[in-house]
């Protein structure tokens, strides 16, 4: 007997409204339901678009022009009854902030199935397995906007979850997860395959999902590049999966040790309590000099974002606790700090502010001055954003909308736009999560450029394992306790 077909694509394209490129090719697709399908490529090809059109989002609340046919279980995503497609796929996007909806963590997964009209018994129960699959069953009265990263991103999980849907479509689930978390989400994706459900996971490398998914799709340009199981793709295209940037290339050289120095910021004794009482620092201490580049390591919900904030002002440091320079920071207006720190967050996007990836990159020179009060950039000043442009790869989208830009595109012109501007100190909130090993290059070689320059860099990040080569100095946060692991390498 013959298994129902769960997606089936026909020559589909797409092109985003006011975009001239098609986001998406002529794509054949079918796949089967109860099946585990890893739909991976690099930054800008297609794979985030392809997730959205199978529930519907685009064209039907995006916009943008779809051509081709999709069915989704029998049913057009775009033209079928909300309530079906709804109960039919269930898509986890990259950004959870996108899809969150309520205040509270329990309030955020009782949403979707309430507007299905659940009955209550079903609702609480639904309610109760998601979060303890999600791994939240302990926060479900936290204010979402309390949680860290992969804790919201596990809160959006919780919520797709709950609706229970024929087909899951995980766009970069595991991007802002600790390793423990990203091990509970394989076991979950089998677990949902072995209750017959249809699973596609998205990312940009061939990671441990597209390992253990039953097929690969490869995406390139919009367009299906290669499609099989996961060791045959491995054996036979290994090579041309690390031109595209899925896999890592080999390793090179280590970087040369920084010369000491006196601390450019120092952090002594810091304790960090919320109002409620959920302590999120005890005791934590590090030194950072110029031109040194710190990894900042743990599970979601550790501390890392709360050190970052507290560092950057945006939570009240206490008093003789966070030093820069030899001065007390505490009370400092955010402003004052934000002239030598500089803060690219998990979410890029949440800070742009123009209508172009150029006006976007040198907003901070102007100080957001309006086009007529604005100084001409200096020929240093323009020389500087176009290397900045072409090691990030964006020297060809000047003119494009950064909001046009994939989410590594998205990620690579926030750093570029922090890093036009000189300062001391930079934190990057999870600037590799989710990328491609071609765009993670891209960021390493950055970085490398900015401990050149002699500012220190402070990176969170659950990708250690790529980026320690380049460090200095790794920081790990355990229940808001800080330890200093091995110095081993620095920036040249």
């Amino acid at each position: 007997m013959t298994k129902t077909a769960a997606v089936i694509c026909k020559h589909l394209s797409y092109c985003y409204e006011g975009e001239s490129r098609l986001s998406l090719t002529d794509v054949n697709l079918h796949i089967e339901s109860g099946q585990w399908t890893a739909l991976i490529g690099a930054s800008g090809s297609g794979k985030s678009t392809l997730c959205q059109l199978l529930n519907g989002y685009l064209p039907r609340s995006g916009g943008g022009v779809r051509e081709g046919s999709l069915q989704v279980f029998g049913m057009d995503p775009a033209e079928a009854p909300l309530p079906e497609i709804t109960m039919a796929a269930g898509v986890l996007f990259q950004d959870p902030d996108a899809q969150l909806v309520r205040g509270i963590v329990d309030d955020e997964v009782a949403f979707g199935p309430e507007n299905m009209c659940v009955p209550p018994a079903e609702l609480q129960r639904r309610i109760t397995w998601a979060l303890e699959v999600a791994g939240l069953a302990g926060l479900r009265s936290e204010p979402v906007r309390r949680l860290s990263g992969g804790q919201r991103q596990r809160t959006a999980m919780a919520a797709v979850l709950a609706l229970q849907p024929r087909l899951f479509v995980f766009d970069d689930a595991c991007a802002s997860l600790d390793a423990a978390a990203q091990a509970d989400f394989l076991q979950l994706c089998a677990t949902l395959q072995g209750d017959g459900r249809t699973v596609v996971t998205a990312s940009g490398r061939f990671d441990d999902a597209a390992r253990a998914a039953g097929r690969v799709i490869v995406l390139d340009g919009g367009r299906v590049l290669l499609d099989g199981p996961p060791a045959e793709l491995l054996r036979r295209c290994r090579g041309q999966l690390a031109e595209l940037g899925l896999l890592p290339r080999p390793a090179g050289e280590a970087a040369a040790a920084v010369p000491p120095g006196p601390a450019l910021v120092m952090v002594k004794s810091l304790d960090f309590t919320y109002p409620g009482g959920r302590r999120a620092l005890e005791g934590a201490a590090f030194a950072l000099r110029r031109g040194e580049w710190a990894l900042l390591t743990g599970e979601n919900g550790s501390g890392k974002t709360t050190l970052s904030r507290l560092l950057m002002g945006l939570l009240p440091a206490p008093k003789g606790a966070i030093w820069h320079q030899g001065r007390d920071i505490a009370g400092l207006p955010v402003h004052k700090i934000a002239g030598h720190f500089g803060y690219v967050f998990q979410q890029p996007e949440h800070m742009f502010t123009s209508q172009t990836v150029w006006e976007e990159l040198i907003y901070g020179l102007h100080g957001g001055l309006p086009p007529a009060r604005r100084p001409e950039l200096t020929e240093d000043q323009r020389l500087r954003a176009r290397q900045l442009l072409e090691t990030a790869g964006l020297d060809a989208r000047l003119e494009d909308s950064p909001y046009l830009l994939s989410r590594g595109e998205r990620r690579l012109l926030g750093i570029i736009s922090q890093l036009i501007v000189p300062k001391e100190l930079y934190i990057m909130d999870e600037p590799t999560a989710g990328m491609d090993y071609r765009d993670i290059d891209r960021i390493i070689s950055l970085c490398r450029d900015a401990c050149r320059r002699g500012s220190a860099l402070l990176m969170i990040t659950h990708d250690p394992g790529i980026l320690s080569p380049e460090a200095s100095l790794h920081l790990h946060l355990e229940d808001g306790r800080l330890t200093s692991l091995p110095r081993q390498h620095a920036c040249d």
